[in-house]
C-alpha cells in the first residue's frame, strides 16, 4: 500500500532526491522508518540502510524496495572481514576464563594495594580492555581502555592498567591473526574492518538511531563519499555512559524535523514537549494518533517504567503481592547474580561477580560505595541489596513470568527505548531524595530519560511518579526558554556556553544567518582524511584531556611570545581575594595559592623577557598548573575533581604544585610541541603586534565573554586538542564564526579563519569570504556584525527586564 507523506516527510524526500546530505531529527512515533522508505523509493540508485540491531534490519527488509540493502554494522563487517574468522568465532564461543588466562600467560595472582587479583580476573580485565578498544576510534590499545575496577583507588587502577597493557596489546595481535587462539568476538572483526577505513558499496547510506551511534560506526559513516542521511532523535540520547555518540548535532547535512507523532495524541504530546524543552531541544511534537489518547491514573498498566533496577524491583514486588503476573524487561538474571554475589560476600566468601570481585565482605562494598564518588553504579547495587535483601530478590526473580505471559511489564527506561505500550505508568524512582521545592532544576540528561519514558504510551500515560518534576518544569517553562536549568540567563552565558543551547541568542542568530554547514565540513573532512593518528597519552589510564588542552594552548602562546592570558591572572586574583568561592579551601590555603599563582606569573614573565629562561619541562609544568587557576575563574567554583590546587594547604609552594604535575603531561605536551614546530614557525616570524594571543573582541561584553586563542597575521585560529580529527562538530565551526562576528569594529583585520589540530600538527584554514559563503551567509560581514550587535544587546535588555519582573513578583 502506498504511503501518504506528511508535509515534513515530503520535504525530507525532496531534499534527499536533490542529492543533499540530511540530518533528520525524528521525534517519538513520527514515522522515521516510513520516511526512510519514501527516500529509498525516490531513486533507483543503490542504497544501504544501517540499522541499530538485527531485528530492526530484518523488519526493514520487508519495507524497503529492492534497491536498498538493509544491514547492521556487524553484518557489513562480517561480510568484509568477519567471515574469515568464523571458525574462531564458533570454536571460542564458550572458552572458560581459566583457559583464556593460560593463553595470556597469566598464571599467578597480582597484588594491587591490599587486593589480590586472580589470574582469571586478570584475563577478564585484559579481554575487556580489548573490547573497549574495539568500541573506540583509537588505533592502538591504551591504558585508558581499562574500565572501572570497583575497590581500587586511582593509583591502584593506574598500576593495574600499566601491568595489563602489554598483555592487552598482545591479545589484540593474537585476535587479529587467523591462527590466533584467544576468544574471538563479533566486536573484534568490526574493529578490524573499521581500521581499514572501508568504503561502503552504495550511492546513498541511511543511518538509523544516529543519536546512539558508537564511535566506530560514526567514523565510518562520516568518512563516506556517498550521499548520507542520518535519522534519530538527539533528545533520546540516553546511552552516553556506554560511550554512544550523538552524531546528528554536528552532522554537516541539511537539518530537517519530523514532529507529527502517530503514536499518541495532543495531551501526551504536550507532556513530551515540556520534557523536550527541559532537555534543551527546540523540537515540538504534535499528537496525531488515530485512537483516543490522554493522561490518567492507571493501577494496572501494560508497562511501568522506572529509573533503575531498585525501583523496578519495588514495582515487581508490589504486583507480586497483588497476584498480578509480572515480567521484568530483559529478565531477572542480572538481579539474580547480584543477589548470589551478595550472599557470598555477606558470608565472608569472595565472589566472581564482575563488579564485586575485589571485595572480601559486604561491609567493604558498602563502605566503598559510600565513600567513592565514582561508584554510582555500585551504590545502586548496594541500595538494592540493603533495601530488599538477597533472598527476597531471588524469590522475586523466581516468581516473575516471561513477557508473553505477563499482565504487566516492568522496565527501566533504558530497556524500554524503542518500545511502546497502550497504557504506561511512570514509576516513583525519578523522585529526588530532597524536597522538590529546593531542587535547582532538572538536568538535561535526566530530562532526556523522562522524555523517552513519557513517549512510550499510546493510549494512557500515568505521570504520577514524576508529578514533582512536572510541577517544576511547568513553573520553569516560561523561563526555561531564556535560562539554564540553574536559572542563569542564556544571554549572560559566554560564547562557548551559548553554543550549547539552541535557544541562546548567539545560537539563534547563527542558525538564521549562517544556516549551512555541509560545504564547510566537507572541505574540512577532505583535509582531515589525510591525517594520521593523533598523538595522545597511551600509558595513562585517565588522561585529563581538558587540562592538557589548556596546557598546550598556553605553551603555544608562550612560543608566540605571550603569557597564558588574562583568565589565568583573574583566577589567581580571585583566589587571593575575599570573594566567596564555592568549594574553596581555608583563607590560609587561599593565601598560599595566591602567592604561588603570583610567583607562577612572574616566572613566565621572566622567561618571556629573557631575564630567566626556562627549559621545556619547566614551562610545561607552569602551564599545566596555570590551567587550574583559569578553571577557578571560568567556573566560579573551586572544584576538587582532578584539580592539582585541591592538594594545597597553608604551606603549599609553587615548587610543590609544579612537582605534582604527572609525567604523562610532560611527555604529551612535548609531542604536541614537536608537531607544532613546522606550522607555527612562520607565525613566530611575524612582528609581535601581529601575534595576538587570547584576543577579546568589541562584542565580548555583549554576552558573558568571548576570548579566542590566536590571531596571527590576520588569521583567527582556534586550537583544538581533539583526538578525533575526522569529526568536526557544529559548535567548533560556530565558535570560529562567533569570534569573527564579535569583532564589530574590525580591530583585528581578520582575513582568514582556521583550526589548528594540535595532536596532528595540522592547520586547516579558509579565507573569511570562503568561510562565510560555505556557511550560507547572505549578507556581507559588516552587516552581519551590525545585526549581531543589535541582536545581542536586545537579548540582554530582555533578560534584565525578565529578571526585574521576577523579583517584583516574589
Amino acid at each position: 500500500m502506498a504511503l501518504t507523506a506528511t508535509a515534513e516527510q515530503e520535504a525530507a524526500r525532496e531534499a534527499f532526491a536533490a542529492g543533499q546530505d540530511v540530518a533528520l531529527v525524528a521525534g517519538a512515533g513520527t514515522g522515521k522508518t516510513s520516511t526512510l522508505v519514501m527516500m529509498g523509493s525516490a531513486t533507483r540508485q543503490r542504497g544501504l540502510y544501517v540499522a541499530f540491531n538485527k531485528p530492526i534490519a530484518e523488519e526493514a527488509k520487508g519495507r524497503f524496495g529492492a534497491n536498498v540493502e538493509c544491514r547492521t554494522s556487524h553484518s557489513l563487517a562480517h561480510r568484509a572481514v568477519g567471515r574469515r574468522f568464523q571458525d574462531r568465532l564458533d570454536a571460542s564461543r564458550h572458552m572458560p576464563l581459566k583457559r583464556t588466562a593460560q593463553l595470556l600467560g597469566l598464571d599467578r595472582e597480582l597484588a594491587v594495594d591490599k587486593r589480590r587479583l586472580k589470574p582469571t580476573t586478570l584475563a577478564r580485565l585484559v579481554m575487556e580492555m580489548v573490547r573497549r578498544f574495539c568500541y573506540s576510534t583509537d588505533e592502538q590499545v591504551a591504558a585508558r581502555h581499562l574500565g572501572p575496577v570497583n575497590g581500587l583507588d586511582e593509583q591502584g587502577a593506574q598500576y593495574l592498567a600499566e601491568v595489563l597493557l602489554k598483555r592487552a596489546r598482545w591479545a589484540w595481535e593474537d585476535i587479529c591473526s587467523p591462527a590466533g587462539n584467544l576468544p574471538f568476538q563479533h566486536d573484534h572483526y568490526l574493529k578490524m574492518w573499521a581500521l581499514t577505513r572501508p568504503r561502503l558499496r552504495a550511492d546513498f547510506i541511511l543511518l538509523d538511531e544516529a543519536q546512539d551511534t558508537n564511535p566506530v560506526l560514526e567514523e565510518i559513516f562520516l568518512a563516506q563519499d556517498a550521499q548520507r542521511v542520518c535519522v534519530g532523535d538527539p533528545a533520546q540520547q540516553i546511552y552516553e555512559w556506554r560511550h554512544a555518540k550523538d552524531i546528528m548535532s554536528g552532522f554537516p547535512g541539511l537539518r530537517l524535523e519530523l514532529t507529527q507523532s502517530f503514536r499518541f495524541g495532543p495531551a501526551i504530546a504536550e507532556v513530551a514537549n515540556r520534557w523536550l524543552r527541559a532537555a534543551s531541544s527546540t523540537m515540538q511534537l504534535t499528537g496525531h494518533a488515530g485512537e483516543a489518547s490522554g493522561l490518567g491514573r492507571v493501577e494496572v498498566p501494560d508497562a511501568v517504567l522506572c529509573r533503575g533496577n531498585a525501583d523496578a524491583l519495588a514495582e515487581v514486588l508490589r504486583f507480586l503481592d497483588q497476584g498480578v503476573p509480572v515480567a521484568l524487561a530483559g529478565g531477572g538474571k542480572p538481579l539474580l547474580k547480584i543477589a548470589e554475589a551478595a550472599i557470598d560476600l555477606q558470608a565472608g566468601r569472595r565472589t566472581s561477580h564482575h563488579e564485586l570481585f575485589l571485595f572480601s565482605s559486604w561491609g567493604e562494598v558498602q563502605e566503598y560505595a559510600e565513600q567513592d564518588s565514582a561508584a554510582a553504579d555500585l551504590k545502586a547495587i548496594v541500595e538494592l541489596v540493603d533495601a530488599y535483601g538477597p533472598q527476597q530478590i531471588i524469590a522475586a526473580v523466581q516468581q516473575m513470568v516471561d513477557e508473553d505471559r505477563a499482565r504487566v511489564v516492568v522496565s527501566t527506561v533504558h530497556k524500554a527505548k524503542g518500545r511502546e505500550w497502550q497504557r504506561v505508568r511512570i514509576g516513583d524512582g525519578f523522585t529526588p531524595e530532597t524536597d522538590a521545592s529546593s531542587a535547582r532544576g532538572v538536568h538535561p540528561a535526566e530530562a532526556r530519560l523522562i522524555y523517552v519514558a513519557v513517549t512510550r504510551a499510546r493510549q494512557v500515560l500515568d505521570t504520577t511518579g514524576i508529578q514533582w518534576a512536572e510541577a517544576q518544569i511547568r513553573q520553569a517553562s516560561r523561563g526555561s526558554v531564556t535560562k539554564t536549568a540553574d536559572g542563569v540567563p542564556l544571554a549572560a552565558l559566554p560564547l562557548t556556553g551559548q553554543l550549547e543551547y539552541p535557544r541562546s541568542p548567539m545560537s539563534l542568530f547563527l542558525a538564521r544567518h549562517l544556516p549551512r554547514m555541509d560545504r564547510l565540513v566537507s572541505t574540512y573532512l577532505h583535509w582531515a582524511q589525510e591525517l594520521g593518528p593523533a598523538v595522545q597519552p597511551m600509558d595513562e589510564r585517565r588522561p585529563d584531556y581538558a587540562a592538557l588542552g589548556h596546557t598546550i594552548d598556553y605553551r603555544l602562546r608562550i612560543s608566540l611570545g605571550h603569557g597564558p592570558g588574562d583568565a589565568v591572572t583573574t583566577g589567581v586574583r580571585l583566589l587571593g581575594s575575599a570573594l566567596p568561592l564555592a568549594g574553596a579551601p581555608t583563607a590560609q590555603t587561599r593565601t598560599a595559592l595566591y602567592g604561588a599563582g603570583i610567583q607562577l606569573l612572574a616566572r613566565i614573565d621572566a622567561h618571556l623577557t629573557g631575564t630567566s629562561p626556562l627549559d621545556e619541562q619547566d614551562l610545561t609544568r607552569l602551564c599545566h598548573v596555570a590551567g587550574f587557576y583559569e578553571a577557578v575563574y571560568r567556573t566560579g567554583v573551586f572544584s576538587r575533581r582532578r584539580n592539582l590546587l585541591a592538594q594545597a594547604d597553608e604551606r603549599t609552594t609553587l615548587a610543590q604544585l609544579t612537582a605534582s604535575v604527572p609525567m604523562y603531561v610532560l611527555e604529551d605536551i612535548a609531542e604536541q610541541m614537536n608537531l607544532a614546530e613546522q606550522p607555527f614557525a612562520p607565525l613566530r616570524q611575524l612582528p609581535k603586534r601581529q601575534r595576538v594571543c587570547g584576543p577579546v573582541f568589541a562584542g565580548s561584553r555583549d554576552l558573558g565573554g568571548a576570548d579566542a586563542d590566536f590571531i596571527t597575521g590576520g588569521m583567527l585560529i582556534d586550537c583544538k586538542a581533539t583526538t578525533r580529527a575526522r569529526t568536526l562538530h557544529r559548535s567548533a565551526v560556530h565558535q570560529l564564526a562567533g569570534y569573527l562576528l564579535l569583532d564589530y569594529d574590525d580591530a583585528y583585520a581578520i582575513d582568514r579563519v582556521g583550526l589548528y589540530l594540535s595532536r596532528h600538527g595540522a592547520l586547516i584554514s579558509w579565507t573569511v569570504q570562503e568561510f562565510l559563503d560555505a556557511l550560507g551567509a547572505r549578507l556581507p560581514l559588516p552587516e552581519l556584525r551590525a545585526l549581531l550587535r543589535g541582536h545581542l544587546r536586545q537579548a540582554q535588555r530582555t533578560a534584565r527586564a525578565q529578571d526585574t519582573v521576577t523579583v517584583r513578583s516574589r
